[in-house]
């Protein structure tokens, strides 16, 4: 009777196993960053701003940044509003 050697199918394919891990990893990697450009660019911000995500501790501070700023759109919303700016 065989018996399954764990250590031979490890050998044999662990290298689809961790190929499968990586293209999994990379697409929730590649939706999450759409998802913040998206929020970025609703906010009147460039989404070239996520980029800053990857600096330690800039990211921090642009963070602080954003929460307590604000934002362009609210100021193109009340500049509408006051009649100041013709709508699009």
């Amino acid at each position: 009777m065989d018996t399954w050697d764990y250590e031979q199918f490890a050998d044999d394919y662990g290298w689809l196993v961790g190929g499968a891990a990586i293209a999994v990893y990379v697409v929730f990697l590649v939706i999450i960053v759409i998802a913040y450009v998206r929020i970025i660019q609703k906010a009147g911000y460039s989404g070239w701003w996520v980029l800053v995500g990857i600096v330690p501790i800039l990211n921090l501070v642009m963070f602080l940044v954003f929460a307590f700023s604000r934002w362009p759109v609210l100021r193109e919303r009340d500049a509408m509003r006051a009649g100041q700016l013709p709508p699009r």
